[in-house]
C-alpha cells in the first residue's frame, strides 16, 4: 500500500482523535538501500517525520519515545502503554 496508495496526502482529512507514538531511534524507510548514500541519510528520520505528520493531522497528539526504534509497543511496552492509556481515558 505504501507504494500504490500513499496516504501521506490524506492526513489532513483525518477527523477522529489521533495519537502518534514513535520511537526517535527508528530509521525504517522502504527502498532506503536502493537510494544514493546522500539521500539515505535523509530517509526514515522519524523524530522529524513524526512532527511533520502531527502537524498535518488536525488535533493530533505526538508522543516521541527517546532511544526506542521501529516497534515501541514491543521494545518499550510500559513507555508505550502509559501515553496510550492517558489518550484513551480522555
Amino acid at each position: 500500500m505504501i507504494f500504490t496508495q500513499p496516504v501521506v496526502y490524506e492526513f489532513e482529512k483525518i477527523k477522529c482523535p489521533t495519537l502518534l507514538i514513535i520511537g526517535t531511534r527508528d530509521r525504517t524507510a522502504l527502498g532506503k538501500d536502493l537510494a544514493p548514500d546522500a539521500e539515505q541519510k535523509k530517509m526514515g528520520l522519524y523524530n522529524e517525520l513524526g512532527k511533520q505528520t502531527a502537524n498535518k493531522i488536525p488535533g493530533s497528539v505526538l508522543v516521541q519515545l527517546d532511544n526506542v526504534g521501529h516497534m515501541p509497543h514491543i521494545e518499550s511496552f510500559s513507555r508505550f502503554l502509559k501515553p496510550l492509556q492517558a489518550f484513551l481515558n480522555k
